[in-house]
């Protein structure tokens, strides 16, 4: 009897122990951590103004300071100090394939692609009119090119 009852504590404890295993928990998307806006990308200019398709520093140039905080339970919460204002954002984000979206708690939503190989979120592009000289001929031309804000993992 005491055999018996020898052979059923250890049975419940090995089954105590192999229950006890820990599943491992998934991996977080990659865009989790924190996150701030370091280039602009100058893209689209042709001709003699092509020399102007640069990665412009988004701080020194533009004056533009964001930084966000992308959360395990999809939400984020940054702050935006461009401009001499500090206007706080947040919202809640889903991340599919290379898109991250985030929707915004005051209304809207923005949609970034993550750079698995720069680790960067990549900013839509959006389109600015403006009038430059020409580096060849010294004449203010209108031209159109694109802007991109490209954020780096801190």
């Amino acid at each position: 009897m005491k055999r018996l009852l020898y052979l059923v504590c250890v049975v419940v404890f090995a089954a105590g122990l192999s229950s006890c295993n820990k599943d491992s928990d998934p991996e977080p998307a990659p865009v989790v951590g924190k996150w701030k806006s370091d280039i602009i990308r100058r893209s689209g200019l042709t001709g003699d103004f092509a020399v102007g398709n640069v990665d412009i520093d988004a701080l020194k140039v533009y004056g533009l300071d964001v930084n966000f905080e992308v959360k395990t339970d999809n939400t984020f919460a940054g702050t935006d100090r461009s401009g001499g204002v500090v206007d706080p954002f947040n919202g809640t984000w889903t991340y599919s394939g290379t898109d991250l979206t985030f929707k915004y708690d005051a209304g809207g939503e923005e949609k970034l692609t993550y750079d698995a190989a720069k680790s960067q979120l990549l900013g839509e592009q959006f389109t600015v009119p403006d009038t430059l000289i020409n580096p060849k001929t010294n004449v203010a031309t209108p031209v159109t090119y694109k802007l991109q804000i490209i954020f780096s993992k801190q």
